[in-house]
């Protein structure tokens, strides 16, 4: 592909608010936020390469009318990170543990990427891997982002670090940046504009796309959608999947939920964890892109529950 492909669309969610949409065959991967709250330019996420970053970095400076102030980070994971550099200089936000997590293992994550993937991308070709023509797309694309990424980059951790919250106050509006503990992953963050009802969730939602939950705790994050719900939002940005709202979120509850009895009802058959051959989603979630987390994260459920208590009966 050429160097004009399309990381992202944006879609305006209130003036001065508008979403940085992922494309499939861009190297943005995850959705951002942009959000212009008067004297002061907040970005959410910065997407999963510096090619990417960019465009994102150019897109706020054109739409709130200046460089971008504040990138809000999510979470530590590459593909939410990795564009920071290409928005410098700009003030990094996340809780104590992000940075943490960012300076431990963003670099060795990387690395580990990019001795994966040219295996990856060639059974995907090849057709060694499955993959429907929608996620081959998107996987490609990932995959292609991570060997464009640099093996040097160093990804800036964060500067501003919150507990559970920090108000940032513009001439147009406010803006809550929140932690609710990680559910996700380790520490999640979210940003929530309270005038407009609009939450920024980062993979905290996943809309039409399987959530890798191996890093993550599925109890945790069922509470935390709870008190995501308890904003009352009306718009809610997903960490990957269109724009949606309380129905998405409970779409989630719902799909962590049959998981969590499809891994119970695996125990009292006394299957193994990692015996998923032939475990497929049921519907909705049949019809969701990243399906090859479906039986990891069936796996990391089950594993979770420990051995069944008629285990060697």
């Amino acid at each position: 592909m050429t160097a004009t492909r399309e990381h992202f669309t944006l879609e305006e969610l209130a003036p001065g608010v508008h979403a940085a949409i992922a494309t499939p065959d861009g190297f943005g991967l995850c959705n951002a936020g942009i959000v212009d709250l008067g004297g002061t330019s907040l970005v959410f996420d910065a997407m999963l390469t510096p090619k990417a970053g960019e465009a994102l970095g150019r897109a706020a400076q054109r739409l709130t009318g200046r460089p971008t102030d504040l990138l809000v980070h999510s979470h530590y994971h590459g593909d939410h990170v990795r564009g920071t550099s290409a928005l410098a200089p700009v003030r990094v936000v996340s809780t104590k543990r992000v940075r943490e997590l960012v300076i431990e293992r963003a670099r060795e994550h990387l690395a580990s990427d990019r001795a994966e993937v040219p295996a990856e991308l060639e059974g995907l070709r090849s057709g060694r891997i499955p993959a429907s023509p929608a996620e081959r797309r998107i996987l490609e694309a990932w995959y292609e982002g991570i060997l464009a990424t640099p093996s040097d980059l160093a990804i800036r951790p964060a500067e501003l670090t919150l507990e559970r919250e920090l108000v940032i106050h513009g001439s147009r509006r406010s803006a809550r940046v929140l932690s609710f503990g990680g559910g996700h992953s380790p520490s999640d963050v979210l940003v929530f504009l309270p005038d407009e009802r609009i939450v920024f969730l980062g993979d905290l939602l996943a809309s039409g796309f399987h959530p890798s939950m191996a890093d993550g705790d599925p109890e945790s994050l069922l509470r935390i959608l709870a008190e995501v719900r308890g904003l009352r939002p009306d718009r809610a940005l997903p960490g990957h999947g269109p724009v949606g709202g309380v129905p998405e979120i409970l779409t989630l509850e719902a799909y962590v939920g049959s998981l969590q009895r499809r891994a119970r009802e695996r125990r009292s058959e006394g299957k193994a964890p990692t015996e998923t051959d032939g475990e497929l989603p049921q519907a909705p979630y049949d019809r969701w892109k990243f399906s090859q987390f479906y039986r990891k994260n069936l796996e990391f459920v089950q594993d979770r529950l420990g051995p069944s208590s008629t285990a060697g009966t």
